[in-house]
């Protein structure tokens, strides 16, 4: 049976990783944030630190940056993509929200333009009807 073994750096990196977590954990998110960051630039694809810095950084924004790397590197990654949809909640909400009201909008713009419409109709029946009454009350003049 084969067993992979981990190279020094690798090694190297995850204890700096458990590091981080430590001090996520002892709610030193400021002490953590460099070392996550650095395992980061040295690995861009190390999935559990860009999840660990989504918990480390200030930032909603941050923390939305970290869990879309999250998801980049591991689609199928539920603990990501469960934080993502509860910060972007809130995101999507107001966004409904915006989509009903712009068919309200547009609902009234259509029916505003039905009604000037119809009110054009009705004022030029109106005057036609009017003509064809001064039409057929006036005498008609023969030209000479």
């Amino acid at each position: 049976m084969e067993h992979e073994t981990e190279s020094p750096d690798q090694t190297h990196k995850v204890d700096r990783l458990l590091d981080a977590i430590e001090l996520v954990k002892a709610d030193r998110r400021e002490d953590a944030v460099p070392l996550l960051r650095s395992i980061i630039r040295e690995d861009a694809d190390f999935e559990e630190a860009w999840l660990w810095m989504s918990v480390a950084v200030d930032e909603i924004d941050q923390s939305i940056i970290c869990l879309d790397n999250v998801l980049r590197i591991n689609p199928e990654n539920i603990d990501a993509s469960t934080a993502l949809y509860r910060l972007r909640q809130e995101e999507i909400l107001e966004e409904r929200r915006r989509e009903r009201l712009r068919r309200i909008r547009d609902t009234a713009n259509v029916a505003l333009w039905l009604l000037i419409g119809i009110i054009l109709f009705s004022v030029l029946v109106t005057i036609n009807a009017e003509i064809a009454t001064i039409d057929a009350i006036t005498p008609t003049i023969p030209l000479p």
